[in-house]
């Protein structure tokens, strides 16, 4: 995943360089296109767990089927870095890479892309539309997340190259967690695993420094 990321900075930084309208203003007239990159932080609620586990007993051997929808209140947060294209005046393409919590014990490194509409321009002051997908490997187990996000925002042009963003989304995240069983009490083997289906819906609130 890391080779990934430098392998698309790098086409970037290289368009950047070469293409004029996209590497900034062009002489005599503002260009049509940009390159930025920042950092985004925030705060993550998760609120909903739906879940759909199915597997053998180890002691007496039958077969337990259990699935439930389960409000929820967890707490925390995410950092990411993110270089994007900003064009045609209203739109954005971002690559985004960092560090999530999903649930209490489940972390995961997010790779995704996002496509954000502006309401009035990516260069003034205004709110802001966008839509995220991607999928992120887990920090304690080798697994991938998808996931999607979809939130609304606003931008405040602090100079003609920097901005800060502030935005509230809802983010779901799929998952196949290991199953905890407490009659055991531990982790269900993976043998006796038939499904292991997650789905956890989180509110998240974030602010952004573009550059």
């Amino acid at each position: 995943m890391r080779r990934h990321i430098l392998i698309i900075a790098a086409a970037l930084a290289l368009l950047t360089g070469t293409c004029p309208v996209l590497a900034g203003n062009p002489p005599g007239r503002e260009g049509s296109a940009r390159f930025s990159y920042g950092i985004e932080w925030g705060y993550d609620a998760t609120m909903l767990y739906v879940y759909h586990f199915n597997y053998m007993d180890a002691v007496d051997g039958f077969r337990i089927d259990d699935e439930a929808v389960k409000p929820m209140y967890y707490s925390n947060g995410h950092a990411t870095a993110h270089l994007t294209l900003e064009f045609a005046r209203r739109w954005a393409l971002g690559l985004y890479a960092g560090y999530a919590g999903v649930q209490q014990r489940t972390r995961f490194f997010p790779l995704a892309l996002r496509s954000t509409f502006f309401m009035e321009s990516f260069r003034s002051d205004g709110g802001f539309i966008f839509i995220e997908g991607g999928a992120g490997r887990h920090e304690t187990r080798d697994s991938i997340s998808p996931f999607g996000r979809l939130g609304y925002g606003y931008r405040a042009v602090l100079s003609r190259r920097n901005s800060i963003d502030f935005s509230g989304s809802l983010r779901v995240v799929s998952d196949h967690p290991p199953i905890y069983d407490s009659s055991i009490p531990g982790y269900v083997a993976e043998e006796n695993i038939r499904r292991s289906d997650a789905l956890y819906g989180a509110l998240l609130f974030s602010v952004a420094l573009n550059f």
